[in-house]
C-alpha cells in the first residue's frame, strides 16, 4: 500500500471545556511557569526572525509573547527595535518606555529610546535619554557614540567630540565613533583629520568595492598606470567628489571610472575619464584602485584648497529637454525634499513652504524633485503652480539639461543641489539648523560650490520662517535689490 493510502485512525475531538477545566485545576504557580515558558519560546522565535531580517514576522511573535508575559522587558525592547526599523517610530517609543518601566537600569533601552526620539526630531529628549544610558553604562562605546551624535544635532560640537573620544579611548577600533568623529571634524572645517577618520568605513564588513584586491593608490607617481576610481556613497556624494578625477589624470594616469547607472551619462563628461564602466559591468584591466571618497584625503584637501572650478559636469544637448515657454519670467527650479533613503536623508521642509514662492509675480517655478516626493505636486493640487520637469527628464542627465536653462535653483540638501552646483548654476541651498558636514555651521558660502548660497534655518524645523525669508530675498532679486 502506498504511503498516502494508509488508513489514519480517527482521533477523538478535544473538549475545550475539559481543557479549560484541566488548566484551571493547575496551581497558579504552575500555570504561571507554563505561560512564562511559552512566552520565552515565542520570544526566541521572534528573535530568530529579527536576526534573519524577517522583521514583519517577528512582530506577532513578540506580541504573543507579551500577551503571555507582560513583564518581559526584553520583548518590549526588541519589538521597539523592529517597529523603528519598519517605520513605526511612535510605537517604538512606547515599547522602549515600557521596557524601561520594567527594568529601569536597562541602558540599552534608554539608548534605543534616544535613537528613535532623534528620528522624530525630539533632539533634547534624545540627549536626555542617551545621557541616562551613559550614566548606567559609562564605558559602553555604543552608548557614548549615540550620545555624541545627539549632542551634535543640538550644535554642541565640543561635547559631541568628547563623547566620540571617550568611546575610542575604550575601543580605538569603534567604527561608528571614528566615522562620526570624522563628520564632526569636517563640519568644523578640519578636513585633513576628518577625511582621515572617514577611512574607517573600510573596516565595516559590508563595505566592499570592486578592485580592492589590487594596490590602492595613495597619491604616489602613477604616470602610465591605469587607476580604477570606484564611485561610492549617495548620488550627491558622487557628484561632489567627481571634481577630483581630472586631478588624477593630471598625474599621468589612465582613469577608469566605475559609475552608478543614474549618473553614467553625466560623469562621462568629466575631464580625465578615459573609460567609464557602469557599476556591475565587466571591468577592464587596471593596475590600482582609488575609492572616490578617499580622493580628498589622497590630495590632502583643506578647506582652503578645495578644487572649486565649476562647471565640471556638462549637460546633454537640450534637444527634447527644452523648457516650456515662460515669457520673460525668472526661471526658478525647486526641489523640496531629500530623495535619499532615511538613513542618509537630511531634514527637509517638504512642498508646503515652497508654495509661497509661487505667489511671486515675475517668477515661473519648475519642479526638479526626484524620488517619492515628486508626487507631492499632484497630491497638493499644485501642478499649475510648479511645472513638473523631473517627470519629463527621465533621469539626472535630462534634469541637468533643464537645470542648465534655469536662472536660479532653490533646493534642499540632496542630489539636485549638488547637480546644480556642479553645473555652475546659481543655487540657494535650504539647509537645516544641523546641516550636513559639507555645508559648515555658519555663513552663506561653501568652498565646494562657488555659485551656491546657503540659507540656514535659525531654529530647528523652522521651515516656514526660512522659506518666508527666501521669498523676500527672491522678491528683492526680482527688483534688483540685495537679495542675491
Amino acid at each position: 500500500m502506498a504511503a498516502d493510502d494508509r488508513a489514519i485512525p480517527d482521533q477523538a475531538p478535544v473538549d475545550v471545556n475539559d481543557a479549560r477545566a484541566a488548566w484551571m485545576s493547575l496551581p497558579e504557580e504552575e500555570r504561571t511557569a507554563l505561560r512564562d515558558r511559552e512566552a520565552a519560546r515565542l520570544f526566541a522565535i521572534g528573535s530568530d526572525h529579527q536576526r534573519n531580517g524577517r522583521l514583519e514576522d517577528a512582530i506577532p511573535e513578540y506580541t504573543r509573547a507579551l500577551a503571555l508575559n507582560p513583564n518581559l522587558a526584553e520583548a518590549y525592547n526588541n519589538l521597539g527595535v523592529v517597529l523603528r526599523a519598519t517605520g513605526r517610530p511612535e510605537a517604538a517609543v512606547a515599547c522602549y518606555r515600557r521596557a524601561i518601566a520594567l527594568r529601569p537600569r536597562n541602558a540599552s533601552a534608554y539608548s534605543n529610546l534616544g535613537n528613535v526620539l532623534r528620528d522624530l526630531g525630539r533632539f533634547e529628549d534624545a540627549v536626555a535619554s542617551h545621557q541616562q544610558a551613559v550614566h548606567l553604562d559609562p564605558k559602553n562605546p555604543d552608548t557614548l557614540h549615540n550620545l555624541g551624535v545627539a549632542l551634535r544635532d543640538l550644535g554642541r560640537r565640543d561635547q559631541s567630540l568628547d563623547c566620540f573620544e571617550r568611546a575610542l579611548a575604550g575601543n580605538p577600533d569603534h567604527v561608528p565613533s571614528l566615522l562620526d568623529r570624522g563628520r564632526s571634524l569636517l563640519l568644523a572645517g578640519e578636513y585633513r583629520a576628518g577625511f582621515k577618520d572617514l577611512e574607517a568605513r573600510f573596516k565595516l564588513r559590508r563595505f566592499q568595492l570592486r578592485g580592492m584586491d589590487t594596490p590602492r593608490w595613495d597619491g604616489a607617481k602613477v604616470k602610465g598606470k591605469t587607476v580604477l576610481v570606484s564611485c561610492e556613497g549617495t548620488l550627491g556624494d558622487v557628484i561632489q567628489f567627481a571634481r577630483y578625477i581630472p586631478m588624477i589624470k593630471e598625474q599621468g594616469a589612465n582613469v577608469v571610472l566605475e559609475a552608478p547607472a543614474a549618473l553614467a551619462d553625466l560623469l562621462a563628461t568629466v575631464s580625465g575619464v578615459d573609460k567609464l564602466v557602469v557599476q556591475g559591468a565587466d571591468l577592464p584591466k587596471f593596475d590600482m584602485h582609488a575609492p572616490l571618497l578617499s580622493l580628498p584625503g589622497i590630495f590632502k584637501t583643506t578647506a582652503a584648497t578645495v578644487p572649486a572650478g565649476v562647471p565640471y559636469l556638462a549637460p546633454p544637448d537640450p534637444g527634447g529637454f527644452r523648457l516650456p515657454p515662460g515669457g520673460d519670467f525668472l526661471k526658478v527650479g525647486v526641489a523640496w525634499d531629500d530623495e535619499r533613503p532615511p538613513a542618509h536623508a537630511a531634514p527637509a521642509p517638504g512642498l508646503r513652504p515652497f508654495l509661497d514662492l509661487a505667489g511671486l509675480a515675475g517668477v515661473t517655478l519648475f519642479g526638479l524633485q526626484t524620488g517619492p516626493a515628486a508626487a507631492d505636486l499632484r497630491a497638493h493640487g499644485s501642478d499649475a503652480l510648479i511645472i513638473d520637469l523631473a517627470r519629463r527628464a527621465g533621469g539626472l542627465a535630462g534634469l541637468a539639461a533643464f537645470i542648465d536653462q534655469m536662472d536660479l535653483v532653490i533646493a534642499v540638501d540632496g542630489a539636485v543641489a549638488h547637480l546644480a552646483g556642479a553645473l555652475g548654476k546659481e543655487t540657494w541651498l535650504i539647509a537645516p539648523a544641523s546641516p550636513d558636514w559639507r555645508w559648515g555651521t555658519a555663513g552663506e558660502a561653501t568652498p565646494w560650490y562657488p555659485g551656491m548660497r546657503i540659507l540656514r534655518a535659525e531654529r530647528r524645523a523652522d521651515w516656514a520662517g526660512l522659506l518666508d525669508q527666501t521669498r523676500r530675498d527672491l522678491r528683492a532679486r526680482l527688483r534688483g535689490g540685495n537679495g542675491t
